[in-house]
């Protein structure tokens, strides 16, 4: 009997062993690159904090804090108070985040590429759906 539990398991490890495999060759982590393509996504509409990193990638707020504060280590990012609520600091790219950014942006779309030339646009559409629909039932928030 084939559990939906254990082959999402297996998809996502694969899916963050690519992820890792071609952040390594700049120095990432995985996650540093998907938090750097998230916030250039978003950054220009709206400002970023802690808190829509933790809420995107359905982490706690001790492992984001520990990859941000990682990442502003590197020079990754910076923190910035914000201007509307001090209590609040916005995370904003480094020109060497942006400029990685241009590498990063690439795979991403390839990936989504492939995924909708393996599956068929249609059915990936539905799978993002669904499976979207069945984490917002689970989650515990």
């Amino acid at each position: 009997m084939k559990r939906l539990g254990l082959v999402l398991q297996r998809v996502q490890n694969t899916l963050n062993r690519n992820v890792d495999h071609y952040a390594h060759q700049f120095g990432l982590t995985g996650m540093q690159m998907l938090i750097i393509e998230y916030i250039s996504s978003f950054a220009t509409q709206t400002a970023i904090y802690q808190k829509d990193i933790e809420r995107e990638f359905n982490i706690r707020k001790s492992t984001a804090t520990n990859i941000l504060n990682l990442m502003e280590q590197k020079g990754l990012i910076i923190r910035r108070i914000d201007d509307q609520d001090t209590r609040l600091k916005a995370i904003l790219l480094t020109t060497k985040s942006l400029e990685l950014e241009q590498k990063i942006r690439p795979y991403f779309i390839n990936s989504e590429e492939e995924t909708a030339r393996i599956l068929g646009s249609e059915t990936k559409i539905e799978l993002i759906e669904n499976l979207q629909k069945l984490n917002d039932t689970l989650r515990e928030d």
